[in-house]
Order: C-alpha cells, then sequence, then structure tokens
C-alpha cells in the first residue's frame, strides 16, 4: 500500500513540477528585464504593459517549442541546446512585435542586448541547478522510477547497460522479460511474455521498454494487448535505431499514419531557418572584419604568381548537387575534376606565399562568400572534391549521407584531427564517422561549441599543408 502511495505521488509530482517550471520561466523573463532596466537606469515607459506581454509571449513560445517533457534520459547538454533555441524564437518573436507596432525607440538598445545575454544563462543555470537536485533526491531513493525490458536481445541489453551506466536518469531497471531465458546481461531474467502483466501489478512497474525484434511483431501484439489495463509508460525501441547509417530517427505523420525519418536532415523547416540566420550573421560579420586581410592576401597573390586570386573548384554541396567552392588560390596550377591530385606535404605545385595561406588555412577564408551565398554553411562536413566523392562512394557505404546537410567552412571531424590529406581509408573512415555523428545530432549550440572550439583550440591548422 505504501509503494502504491508513492507511485500516486511520483506521477502527480512531475506534471505538478513541469507547470511551476513554466511559470517559473515565464516569470524570470520579465523579471530580469525589469532589474537590468533599474540597475542601469534604462526602465522603458509602460513597463508592467511589456512585462505582461513578454510573460505571455515566453509561456506560450516556450511550451511550442517542446522544452516542457521529461529531461531523465537526455543530457543536460541536449536540454539546454532546446533552452537556446527556445529564446532565439523568442528573441525573433519579440523584434518582430517591436518593429511592427514601432515601439523599438522606447527600449534602449544596450537594456535589450544584455536581456538577451543574461536569459538564458539565467535559464541554464536554473536547469542545471534542477539536475543537481534531482540528483541528489535519486541517489537518496526518491524520485525514481522502476523499469523492466521485453526482450534479452542485443538491442534490449544495449539499453539496460545505458541505463546501468547513467544512474541520474533515476530508473531502478528490474530486469527481463523473454521467452528465451538467457543470461541477462548482468539483469534478472524475471520471466515469461505470458506472465508480465502479473509482475506489473504486484511490482508496481513504472516502464516498460519494448526492445523485440521486428520480425516479431506478434509477439508485440500480443504484449500490448497484455498491458492495455496496466497504467504503466510503454516505449518501444525498434532494432532499426541502431542500424549505422541511420541519421534521421524522428517521428512524423502522414495524416494520421506514423512514418520514422531513417535518413532525412534534421535542418528541415524552423531548424534550418535559425541556422541560415546563424550563417548570414556571422560570415557578414567576418567579412566585414577581415576585408583589409582579404585585400591584403589578394594583392601578395597577383604579385608573387601568375594566375588569378581566387580558385573555384566544383564539389558536392546539399544533396549531391555541385556547387563552386572558392578558395585563394595557392598553387602554380587550377586542377579541378575528376583528374584532382590531392595536396600532398611538400607539394611542388604550391608556391611559397601558397604554403603560407595553406598552413594557415587562410586560403579557405573566401569560403565565407559562399556562406553568404547560402551554397555552404559556417559549419558542417568538408565539402571533398568531385574526383575524391565519387572514389569513396565506392568503397564506404552510406559515405553520400554526409551530403544531407551543407559543406562547412569547419566541422566536427576536423575539430577532431582529420582535416587535410586523406592518404588511407582510416582517414576518411573517420571523418565520415564524425560527419554522420554532427548530422545526427545537430543543433545550434553544437554549432556555436564547433565554431568556439574551432578557433581556440587552433583547430583549423591541424593537418593544414
Amino acid at each position: 500500500m505504501k509503494k502504491h502511495s508513492h507511485d500516486m505521488t511520483l506521477r502527480l509530482y512531475e506534471p505538478f513540477m513541469i507547470v511551476l517550471l513554466r511559470v517559473l520561466d515565464a516569470i524570470l523573463g520579465p523579471l530580469l528585464l525589469y532589474l537590468i532596466g533599474f540597475s542601469l537606469r534604462l526602465m522603458p515607459p509602460y513597463m508592467w504593459e511589456a512585462a505582461l506581454v513578454l510573460f505571455c509571449l515566453i509561456l506560450i513560445t516556450m511550451n511550442y517549442v517542446g522544452i516542457y517533457r521529461s529531461w531523465r534520459f537526455s543530457s543536460i547538454h541536449r536540454e539546454l541546446s532546446s533552452i537556446m533555441l527556445a529564446c532565439a524564437t523568442v528573441y525573433f518573436i519579440l523584434l518582430f512585435i517591436l518593429y511592427f507596432f514601432s515601439i523599438s525607440k522606447w527600449y534602449s538598445r544596450t537594456l535589450l542586448l544584455c536581456w538577451m545575454v543574461s536569459w538564458p544563462i539565467v535559464l541554464s543555470l536554473e536547469r542545471i541547478l534542477l539536475r543537481v537536485v534531482l540528483r541528489n533526491l535519486r541517489k537518496n531513493g526518491k524520485n525514481i522510477k522502476t523499469a523492466i525490458i521485453v526482450g534479452a536481445n542485443p538491442v534490449g541489453k544495449r539499453l539496460a547497460g545505458l541505463i546501468r551506466e547513467n544512474p541520474w536518469s533515476g530508473t531502478n531497471m528490474l530486469g527481463f522479460f523473454d521467452d528465451n531465458m538467457g543470461p541477462g546481461n548482468g539483469f534478472k531474467m524475471l520471466g515469461r511474455l505470458e506472465q508480465i502483466e502479473s509482475f506489473i501489478s504486484s511490482h508496481h512497474v513504472d516502464t516498460v521498454y519494448l526492445a523485440l525484434p521486428m520480425k516479431e511483431q506478434s509477439k508485440v501484439n500480443d504484449v500490448l494487448k497484455r498491458l492495455k489495463d496496466t497504467m504503466v509508460s510503454v516505449f518501444l525501441i525498434p532494432d532499426f535505431f541502431y542500424i549505422d547509417l541511420m541519421i534521421g530517427g524522428y517521428l512524423t505523420y502522414f495524416e494520421n499514419m506514423p512514418v520514422i525519418a531513417l535518413r532525412e536532415s534534421p535542418l528541415i523547416g524552423f531548424n534550418g531557418l535559425i541556422k541560415r540566420f546563424f550563417d548570414i550573421v556571422f560570415s557578414l560579420l567576418a567579412l566585414i572584419l577581415l576585408s583589409p586581410l582579404f585585400l591584403v592576401i589578394a594583392i601578395v597573390i597577383h604579385f608573387t604568381s601568375d594566375g588569378p586570386v581566387i580558385f573555384r573548384q566544383w564539389r558536392y554541396g546539399l544533396n549531391g548537387q555541385p556547387i563552386q567552392v572558392y578558395k585563394f588560390r595557392t598553387m602554380t596550377v587550377c586542377e579541378d575534376g575528376y583528374f584532382f591530385c590531392q595536396a600532398q606535404k611538400h607539394d611542388a605545385r604550391i608556391t611559397k606565399f601558397g604554403a603560407f595561406l595553406r598552413n594557415n588555412s587562410l586560403d579557405e577564408l573566401p569560403q565565407l562568400f559562399n556562406v553568404l551565398q547560402g551554397s555552404m554553411s559556417l559549419i558542417g562536413p568538408r565539402p571533398h572534391p568531385a574526383a575524391m566523392n565519387e572514389q569513396y562512394r565506392k568503397l564506404l557505404p552510406g559515405y553520400m549521407l554526409r551530403h544531407k546537410v551543407k559543406p562547412g567552412i569547419t566541422g566536427l571531424a576536423q575539430l577532431h584531427g582529420y582535416r587535410g590529406e586523406t592518404d588511407t581509408i582510416h582517414k576518411i573512415r573517420k571523418r565520415l564517422e564524425y560527419d554522420l555523428e554532427y548530422i545526427r545530432t545537430w543543433s545550434l549550440w553544437n554549432d556555436i561549441v564547433i565554431l568556439v572550439q574551432t578557433i581556440v583550440t587552433g583547430a583549423w591548422r591541424t593537418n593544414a599543408y
């Protein structure tokens, strides 16, 4: 009876906490704006009316973006990425309101900038604090959910291992149910499928994970029928979610029919709009700041070697479409197409000034124009010459999946040292692995982190020759 009472408290506790968090976030926004305005003596007119509008805007928008859900099995990194996206959405709508109603003159740019920088930081600190509190509660045996896994196969065992390796999720994994009573990967084998219903009733299980193979659809249906009169949460873990060449995995709908995207770009809809905005702002800013450097490099190339200042090379872009990538010319030749010879150390074709440019990756600066015009992105898989693409697409399964997003000036592979010459199949395979990982886990926050780490660590100079 005590256990049942605890389960009921748990079921009521989480929805209440989510509602409380929504209200708290909506209050923090206008409260922070007021405090900043008061401290800077930049209090705008109609402050209370503005606070009410901002409260409603945050309350509606942030719920729509989807940050108020259970993050029990997600890392803090993913949750903070969602918060950054939600804040960006609020900013976009707020700036539109200020412009549309011609009231932007009432609000100091300093005030708005300080608020727009500090608000996501405050929300992030709030979430980190909440995680620390929940983690301590779960260490003391509170806010714990009990779970079982149906299917003692590799997929189920991998899930069990992840739960065991991440105790912060607050999940007590009791064991497996399967008709094939094999070893349970360190967890108990609790019984056969026909015994699930009685076990759930006697042990007050909160969650059931169905990890049965797709070919055993009849067993999945049978388990669901057995659970129809219980209140457990049921999650399906299809075995195709562990296919190496899957870059999607999200659920969408064709009318009322659920469809799972296994190979789809994450940069569709709002995500694509946010990334494009990020690319335009930062590429334009970089072009303005680096324009004197562009001029100096162009003059030196012109007077130290014969040929054009800018070298254009055909490469594969989004969805494998050909694009022309711009670079400062660093060689005495302008090779392109299917007879391209990759640059090597001490390559005789490289000019003296070209070697300096390549060692510091300054030859790639004109790709900022590619980013501005939309054929490339700041962050993404590096574009390979057409000849390399045709060679490696035949050797590596899934190689062309890297073209589900725009190519980038830098990316996750380059951050891990896989840039420059790819003289072994191992190097190009590792580059592909990091490219696909980037696509699977894309977020605006990831792009910002990769860009900052590339600059701070000097990753643009690794293997550059």
